[in-house]
């Protein structure tokens, strides 16, 4: 088993969570559903599934703010920082924003979800001009 560390922006909540190193994390799902992209503030979700069992709180949970979107599923956000955290579906698995990760996962992009849903500005990506860093 190999822990990853995950935080919020301003670093008041933590978590970790564990997994075996090969096949169990099925990649980056890139979320496009209209609630992703308003949780977000961007063109969707990134998410990483991680069984519950495997995912722990370490430090903060006093910061928490829960939002429950539909009564199975709720997101949580920093009441300090904003920062949107592991949303929660089901007894089974968390879903974790894979922004919130601290620690590399070895894993990329492999499954774009609700693409019907997409944002009609997020499109054609392949032409876009593309800097290492923000250019004036």
């Amino acid at each position: 088993m190999s822990r990853r560390k995950g935080s919020c922006l301003c670093g008041a909540l933590r978590y970790e969570i564990e997994w075996e190193l090969e096949g169990e994390l099925d990649g980056v799902w890139l979320c496009h559903c209209s609630n992703c992209r308003k949780a977000s503030g961007g063109t969707g979700n990134a998410i990483v599934i991680v069984p519950r069992e495997r995912f722990f709180w370490v430090s903060g949970e006093d910061h928490r703010v829960t939002y429950e979107l539909r009564p199975t599923y709720s997101i949580t956000r920093c009441k300090t920082c904003g920062t949107p955290l592991p949303a929660e579906e089901d007894e089974t698995n968390v879903y974790l924003t894979a922004g919130t990760l601290d620690d590399p996962i070895g894993v990329g992009i492999k499954t774009h979800i609700f693409c019907g849903s997409r944002a009609d500005w997020d499109h054609d990506m392949d032409g876009v001009r593309r800097f290492d860093e923000r250019s004036s």
